[in-house]
């Protein structure tokens, strides 16, 4: 099946496209909201460029963590602390 659009047709899906991409990368950013003092666990291990087997093996020697109920949370102040104490 082959569809021809008019140009501003076309000129309005291209918009609607990059619209789409623009918010879906502000989304992503403002979730990684690495501005926070606290970490969840995806946000500490892009702030620390490790995977999350990486940081759970950390956790294990001693990385701190804040736990509330099943809520894990990452102080950036301990995290770069306990990496300099290492």
């Amino acid at each position: 099946m082959h569809v021809i659009l008019p140009d501003e047709q076309i000129h309005q899906i291209q918009l609607l496209i990059a619209d789409l991409i623009k918010q879906e990368i502000e989304k992503r950013l403002n979730n990684s909201n690495l501005d926070s003092p606290f970490l969840n666990k995806q946000q500490a291990c892009n702030y620390l460029g490790i995977s999350n087997n990486t940081l759970d093996s950390w956790i294990k020697k001693g990385v701190p963590v804040i736990r509330v109920g099943k809520i894990v949370r990452f102080d950036k102040n301990e995290l770069n602390r306990w990496l300099q104490n290492q």
